[in-house]
């Protein structure tokens, strides 16, 4: 686990016309206007955390082994978050099911059983999911 801290300024190229994944547009224009990933990722700093994924269990997600996860403290936790728990002292990260008086983690991976609450079960759950990072080449 890995506090973020206000880090410099660094901005980078946003190209405003976006790119296709259909039909590409004739019409786009190359604008470009500077992004700051941490403005764009990070809304309350003093609550954001990032997290590297260990294992296969959210690839459904999108969230893969090598991932990091900005993770938001200060986020309530709701029904269909991906959220970041403890079960028994053990850390997680799962979708948060609550419904008709159940509450379970589960996967995004079919080989994973939910984890369902029940009583004696401890369980705190300690953030909330909203953005990741990956890489695809190096």
């Amino acid at each position: 686990m890995v506090t973020i801290l206000p880090p410099p300024m660094r901005l980078l190229p946003l190209d405003i016309a976006g790119v296709s994944a259909g039909f590409p547009s004739p019409a786009a224009d190359h604008a470009a206007q500077p992004l700051d990933i941490h403005d764009y990722l990070v809304r309350r700093p003093a609550a954001t955390f990032l997290f590297r994924v260990r294992g296969d269990s959210m690839q459904g997600a999108e969230i893969f082994d090598g991932d990091i996860l900005v993770v938001d403290r200060s986020v309530p936790a709701r029904h269909g978050h991906i959220v970041i728990a403890f079960v028994n002292g053990e850390r997680f990260v799962k979708r948060l099911h609550r419904q008709g008086g159940r509450m379970a983690l589960l996967a995004e991976n079919p080989v994973y059983p939910p984890l369902e609450i029940r009583d004696g079960v401890e369980l705190e759950i300690w953030g909330v999911v909203t953005g990741s990072f990956k890489r695809f080449a190096v």
